[in-house]
């Protein structure tokens, strides 16, 4: 948590000042191809948990934080190549696993990816101007598993525990499955 703390620091003392720092960023680095940042929104929140007690009522006994949620809202205006490059970008990120901060003048918002994108364009509103919501999400990395010593089957290695003998069932067992018909105990 102190290293997320340190890196988002770090990362607003580089965009201070700067207001085209707005967007979504990869290692300092724009990856929305955008002329604004027309709207940011954020949401933060947090679940309680709770069970029912005598006479209808209920009582709450956990709260866990959610991962937060962002919304963008970019645009392109001018030409065409212009809009195509904005939606270009932005379906370029939509689809991977990568990790993005979303820079604001305000604070950055750290490991996030896109969860949804979408844009409406009619011969009345956006002909000219093109606007794209993104609306991403807090990934959250976990450490190493409970059970770190575990090796996964592909890479253990084999191990030849010597040859292997046939050995003969005693006699009073052999007896008892030879008029069965049945390899197994008591006729099955």
């Amino acid at each position: 948590m102190a290293i997320e703390l340190l890196l988002a620091d770090a990362i607003s003392l580089i965009f201070r000042g700067r207001a085209s720092a707005w967007g979504i960023y990869r290692g300092g680095v724009p990856v929305v191809v955008a002329d604004n940042v027309v709207a940011f929104d954020f949401r933060k929140q947090w679940a309680i948990s709770d069970y029912p007690v005598e006479r209808g009522s209920f009582e709450s006994y956990d709260k866990v934080e959610v991962p937060y949620g962002s919304r963008l809202r970019f645009s392109a205006g001018g030409n065409e190549a212009r809009q195509q490059a904005l939606l270009s970008s932005i379906a370029a990120i939509s689809g991977d696993l990568q990790l993005y901060n979303i820079v604001t003048p305000a604070r950055v918002y750290l490991n996030a990816n896109v969860q949804q994108y979408d844009y409406a364009q009619t011969a009345t509103n956006g002909v000219g101007l093109m606007q794209v919501d993104v609306s991403v999400i807090e990934i959250r990395e976990v450490g190493g598993g409970m059970f770190s010593a575990t090796q996964s089957p592909t890479v253990a290695g084999q191990v030849n525990g010597g040859p292997v003998q046939a050995v003969s069932a005693p006699a009073p067992v052999a007896a008892r499955f030879a008029g069965t018909g049945s390899n197994a105990p008591g006729g099955f």
